[in-house]
């Protein structure tokens, strides 16, 4: 065989086999791996990872099927939209003794841990996809982080804390995790805020074992399967301004010694069992929450659940308004106990449905109030050991001012604005129905808002009766008075506005002085 022929033969070869690749082109996966970053800034990797030349800005130039130990303090680490892949065995980001690190704008999917922060403090995790690892996040032993803006779906977890403190978790969006947030052992001072955390397949938030001082503020808790907020055997937390609806088991749930939590301006609302459930707890303060549409029962005290306060809620068209089972001496006043299939009721439990003064209000009331003072002769009967002795005629409102001082309303119309400007306060009502032809409203007003004697008018006028001393406890004074109706502005004023009348008080002081300077001079 000649050469020519042979370096044709060859050349056709290789031709053929070039053409073959040419049509089965596949993007080749580097195997799974590890990128460092090491202490001195510098990167070890199997591929490049473009970082500034003062190595504090490490950029991804690729989606990386990896997994990334970061060795270097304060760094940042940004994604620009590409996606850490790796398998379920191992951790995606994995920071440990490290201060000051950012992780931003990364997909990290499919890990052990997607992001996991060991002994770490100041480090800050935003504007993340995290998704489909066992556990979203991580943090053990680690203080002062923040945790923000991030999308963090299909885990165990979304977020979990073991032992760590003063962390922030703030407007993320948590959903079809297994718990949302999750608290545990000695996770003390932590703030969870302004997050969406719905549909997940157990607890919306989880505290357990010792998780003290917390706060879970303004959070979005919607249809998760387990309940909204659960805590077990934690203590002095505070739970306010949350929307906690539709469909999840129990909207709150405290349980086996969490003592002495705050929970307070929240929306419990429309929830498959019990709008908050107290078992086994003590010391508990709930005011000012609208506990509505719960399946079961609006708030349930079980298992020597003695010792709580319960004021100023709305709890309206439950299946059981309030319900009290081995649970004793429980003060519950000033709610709104409206429409509930069954309003109250007790079994082996005692506890005090007034403050003395006054009770609560119940929509299937029927008693009088013959002396005009807005709350009824005739207690109203739970069972035989459970009386609200004072129960109100009317509906209570909670009014703040700007001096963080309250105003408490009772009143059988409907009040729809209420403002306290220059010593006076104005009210707005209106008939609660068709047929209402006359209205009342007993106001308790503090003396540093308004000093004394009080002056009423409606729309302009004097009320159809006024009663400006119905009591005084020298730090307050409660007044009654009554008015036909239509839609009415109500103003009350002190006969000297605190304005006027501190200037003046101050003068007459500085002149009594001086004239007791001269007498005493001679």
């Amino acid at each position: 065989m000649s050469k020519k022929l042979v370096y044709l033969m060859f050349l056709v070869i290789i031709l053929t086999g070039v053409l073959v690749a040419s049509t089965n082109v596949h993007r080749v996966e580097a195997p799974s791996t590890t990128i460092y970053i090491r202490a001195d800034g510098s990167v070890e990797s199997f591929t490049d990872l473009i970082f500034t030349a003062d190595n504090i800005t490490y950029y991804f130039t690729d989606n990386f099927n990896a997994s990334i130990v970061v060795e270097r303090s304060n760094i940042i680490i940004d994604g620009d939209e590409y996606t850490l892949t790796g398998p379920y065995t191992e951790i995606g980001f994995n920071l440990t003794d490290l201060t000051n690190v950012t992780i931003t704008n990364v997909n990290v999917v499919g890990f052990g841990y997607g992001i996991y922060l060991q002994s770490s403090i100041l480090n800050i995790i935003s504007g993340n996809n995290i998704t489909l690892n066992e556990g979203n996040i991580y943090l053990g032993y680690s203080s002062d982080n923040t945790i923000t803006g991030n999308t963090i779906t299909d885990g165990a977890e979304a977020i979990q804390l073991y032992a760590s403190s003063n962390n922030t978790i703030s407007g993320n969006n948590m959903s079809d995790n297994y718990n949302g947030v999750w608290l545990r052992s000695n996770s003390t001072e932590n703030v969870i805020s302004g997050n969406n955390i719905t549909g997940n397949h157990g607890d919306g938030i989880k505290f357990e074992a010792f998780c003290h001082h917390n706060i879970i503020d303004r959070n979005e808790i919607i249809g998760n399967t387990g309940d909204g907020i659960e805590i077990y055997n934690c203590s002095n937390n505070t739970i306010s301004g949350n929307n906690i609806t539709i469909n999840n088991d129990d909207g709150i749930e405290l349980s086996y010694y969490s003592n002495n939590n705050t929970i307070f301006g929240n929306n419990v609302t429309a929830n498959d069992e019990e709008g908050i459930w107290l078992f086994g707890v003590s010391n508990n303060t709930m005011y000012r929450n609208d506990v509505t549409k719960n399946i079961y029962n609006g708030i349930i005290f079980e298992g020597s659940s003695n010792y709580n306060k319960v004021y100023a809620n709305n709890i309206e068209n439950n299946g059981n308004g309030i319900v009290l089972r081995y649970s004793s001496n429980n003060s519950i006043y000033h709610n709104n106990i409206v429409n509930n299939t069954y309003p109250a009721s007790t079994e082996a439990s005692m506890s005090t449905w007034d403050n003395g003064f006054e009770g609560n209000y119940w929509s299937d009331y029927s008693g009088t109030d013959t002396n005009y003072d807005g709350v009824g002769e005739v207690p109203y009967e739970i069972d035989s050991d459970n009386n609200d002795m004072h129960p109100l005629m009317g509906t209570f409102y909670n009014f703040n001012t700007f001096l963080a001082k309250h105003v408490n309303v009772i009143c059988n119309s409907t009040v729809y604005s209420f403002e306290y400007v220059d010593s006076t306060i104005n009210l707005l009502v209106s008939n609660s129905s068709k047929d209402q032809k006359f209205g009342f409203v007993r106001i308790c007003i503090p003396h540093t808002l308004m000093n004394e004697t009080y002056h009423v008018t409606v729309n302009g006028t004097e009320p159809y009766y006024v009663n400006y001393n119905i009591a005084d406890n020298w730090t307050h004074r409660w007044i009654y008075f009554e008015y036909e109706h239509s839609t009415l502005e109500i103003v009350i004023t002190p006969e000297f506005p605190l304005l006027i009348f501190l200037p003046l008080f101050m003068t007459a002081t500085l002149l009594a002085t001086i004239v007791y300077r001269r007498k005493d001079s001679r």
